[in-house]
């Protein structure tokens, strides 16, 4: 490439980053809100969460598109290549992360009429923990720091222990009262979203050392 190419690739690379940090943020707020909605019983915020993942759709595409030009027009070389590729993938686990957001708000619509006589436990919590996982993600796609990408997997164990505590805690009030099967089906559905979330936080680090060496890695063995 020539230097006038390279710079031109540059400032395209760039905003491609840009856009996947968007729809990171898109993403976050969206599984933020669903859990808040689901834990304040704000069937208000759980519509908005709905309506809003046409538009983390559309933005979704539109990156994708973005790749798909880039990479038939530009001819990257390995290095970006890698990062295009990595992109593509990314977008769709952001997008499947606002999914999850989705989810949860679609429950607590469903809760509308029933009784909670379960307590909600760790929700927040893994929230809280799934969603820092993601924003350590993100950063990454700036630091590309492969120590960082590798120390999100410790992260997610504590999300998977939390489910299957949240789980366990839950399945025993729902032996012990028949009353608290409804709520405690739909509180761990919620559980599971979030341990989702942290899933797919991964991924995206896995994608971040792909970028950065070429090497394709589960950093959930």
């Amino acid at each position: 490439m020539t230097s006038l190419l390279r710079v031109h690739f540059d400032r395209e690379l760039a905003q491609l980053n840009e856009a996947v940090l968007t729809l990171g943020g898109y993403a976050h707020r969206a599984v933020a809100s669903g859990v808040r909605a689901f834990v304040e019983n704000d069937f208000d915020l759980a519509g908005e969460v709905i309506a809003g993942d046409q538009a983390i759709n559309d933005l979704r595409y539109q990156i994708e598109r973005h790749c798909y030009a880039l990479l038939a027009m530009e001819q990257p070389v390995a290095g970006d290549m890698r990062a295009i590729v990595s992109a593509l993938t990314i977008v769709n686990d952001l997008e499947r992360i606002a999914d999850h957001g989705k989810k949860v708000a679609r429950i607590c619509q469903r809760t509308r009429d029933e009784l909670r006589p379960i307590p909600l436990g760790d929700i927040n919590r893994m929230g809280d923990m799934a969603l820092a996982m993601l924003d350590r993600a993100l950063r990454l796609l700036a630091t590309r720091d492969l120590a960082e990408a590798r120390a999100i997997s410790g992260e997610d164990d504590k999300v998977d222990a939390l489910y299957k505590q949240t789980f366990n805690v839950t399945l025993s009030h729902m032996l012990e009262s028949p009353r608290a099967i409804n709520a405690g089906a739909y509180l761990i559905q919620v559980a599971h979203e979030l341990e989702r979330v942290a899933d797919r936080a991964t991924n995206v680090a896995e994608r971040v050392i792909y970028t950065v060496t070429g090497e394709l890695i589960d950093l959930n063995v």
